[in-house]
């Protein structure tokens, strides 16, 4: 912790003498949603989003501890929020150490990782923000640039929630479900999807059809019975 409140000092130095270590965080945060504007290139496509995601959990060492985190996974466009709330409130009642990862955020970033209820503290989102960004940046190469800000804030819960050993993590969908940055997980404790709408129809289509085939992309077969049945109970509209 030493060695890192030293480089964050050096960076604050270099950036600006009177900006905190979290501003530069921030700042950090904010070139990740300029990134595709400067770079000017093509758009990838949902696939290769995907495999940049699991690139980039092999560069953080992570695909174990996600494996290893039992995870509530939940999608849908409306109430999917809620639900994630309502999962981490009954959990810590009963007694367990919860993670959950919610978006967006209102006013702080902090407020989208949550340790047993409580937004993370500012001393720990730097500590595993540096260790994110800094693994990641020493090992952007042609064809793998830095994650996008959703990537980034994905990987970040998945870091955070492993590191403080939580007991579930509540993990809510950012887009869609079958492409989105969050659908690395291969076994989850149980999935949801709240109830659908006719929403984000550019991406995930024009059809409550289509729009719940991507919500569904969340469900992993080998678990299917146990994840409907929660479907089930959510589905309330």
């Amino acid at each position: 912790m030493e060695g890192l409140t030293k480089e964050n000092a050096e960076k604050t130095s270099q950036e600006n003498g009177v900006t905190s270590t979290y501003e530069v965080a921030m700042e950090k945060l904010s070139s990740l949603i300029t990134q595709k504007k400067r770079d000017g290139t093509s758009p990838i496509s949902d696939l290769e989003k995907r495999d940049r995601m699991l690139k980039y959990i092999e560069i953080l060492g992570l695909e174990k501890h996600i494996g290893d985190l039992k995870i509530i996974h939940v999608a849908g466009t409306k109430g999917k929020g809620s639900t994630c709330a309502f999962c981490d409130a009954i959990l810590r009642e009963c007694g367990f150490r919860t993670g959950l990862f919610t978006s967006p955020h209102l006013i702080d970033v902090r407020e989208r990782f949550r340790l047993d209820g409580l937004d993370i503290s500012e001393e720990k989102f730097l500590q595993y923000f540096w260790e994110c960004w800094n693994q990641l940046k020493d090992n952007i190469i042609e064809g793998l640039p830095m994650p996008l800000l959703f990537q980034f804030f994905t990987l970040l819960a998945f870091k955070i929630f492993a590191s403080e050993k939580v007991d579930v993590a509540i993990i809510e969908v950012g887009i869609g479900g079958t492409f989105d940055s969050t659908n690395v997980i291969k076994n989850p404790v149980v999935c949801g999807i709240t109830s659908l709408g006719m929403d984000h129809m550019e991406i995930l289509g024009h059809t409550l059809g289509m729009i719940a085939s991507q919500k569904a992309g969340i469900l992993k077969y080998l678990n299917l019975r146990k994840q409907w049945m929660f479907f089930m109970t959510v589905q309330i509209n």
